[in-house]
């Protein structure tokens, strides 16, 4: 096997003896000058086929007992789901598990308003949701609240059918695009729609037309948070009113501070890689 791009010291792209291009996992092998033949296969612990290129930046963001956690957990999961797969699971996963670990950090305490409707309609994957909980809070030595069970559980269902591609061409794709014009648009930059972090970015999106359309709501407990963040990151904010006043012009709903809140998040967050 050649390693031939590091992504961390323990992860590296590679190509297999068929020249299949992979993502690998193991102590140190991302430690070398690359290119490079890996003549001890006993060192690589995990390896991921068909992994969407968007996602080989982000695995360089995620600590590594994140990421072997989540592996963990889609081992668990192909084991139990009678579906394929998407093989992106386990980064988008990582970068969840990171993301609620540093929201919880934060004081950030939301709501799973869709808990019982997963509940019923999914009970495999909810109680997947609940036993991936298990292995988060024991493995990372942290405890995220019960809500996450469920939205550990959407990200089961997504997977079984899922692409970025398949992100894309979904329903709204159009409202989305408008979206992402208001933004670069107010911050004079162009986006990489190919990123991961604006994967992630439509994938919010998407979620919050749902919410709207079933007439369900992000509720957050920690009320100061909003009006924190609009002091923090006031540029951000106008943007996310902009996005807001169109909205409620195309769509004829009006945003409330909890879906602006995870907005100003998110945008700040696509706008922050783009190099603001």
């Amino acid at each position: 096997m050649k390693a031939i791009k590091k992504i961390n010291n323990n992860t590296a792209v590679c190509l297999d003896s068929q020249n299949h291009e992979l993502i690998a996992i193991g102590r140190g092998i991302g430690f070398h000058e690359m290119p490079y033949e890996i003549s001890d296969l006993g060192a690589i612990q995990r390896t991921f086929y068909n992994v969407d290129s968007m996602y080989i930046d982000l695995a360089s963001e995620i600590p590594d007992d994140i990421l072997e956690t989540a592996a963990q957990i889609v081992d668990m999961v192909r084991l139990k789901v009678d579906a394929p797969i998407n093989s992106n699971l386990v980064f988008t996963l990582a970068d969840h598990i990171k993301f609620a670990i540093e929201r919880r950090n934060k004081g950030m305490v939301i709501t799973a308003p869709m808990q019982y409707d997963i509940q019923q309609l999914y009970t495999n994957e909810y109680q997947l949701g609940l036993k991936a909980l298990q292995t988060v809070n024991e493995n990372l030595k942290v405890r995220l609240p019960s809500e996450e069970a469920t939205n550990l559980a959407l990200h089961f269902i997504n997977a079984k059918a899922m692409t970025a591609k398949e992100i894309k061409n979904e329903a709204n794709g159009d409202l989305i695009s408008d979206i992402t014009d208001i933004i670069s648009g107010y911050f004079e930059i162009y986006i990489d729609k190919h990123s991961f972090n604006y994967s992630r970015f439509v994938t919010h999106l998407q979620y919050l037309l749902k919410r709207q359309d079933q007439g369900v709501f992000i509720k957050s407990e920690n009320k100061m948070l909003y009006e924190n963040l609009v002091q923090q990151f006031p540029k951000t904010n106008e943007c996310v009113e902009k996005i807001a006043t169109f909205l409620q012009e195309r769509m004829g709903f009006e945003l409330e501070k909890e879906e602006k809140l995870y907005l100003i998040l998110h945008v700040n967050r696509l706008c922050s890689r783009e190099g603001l």
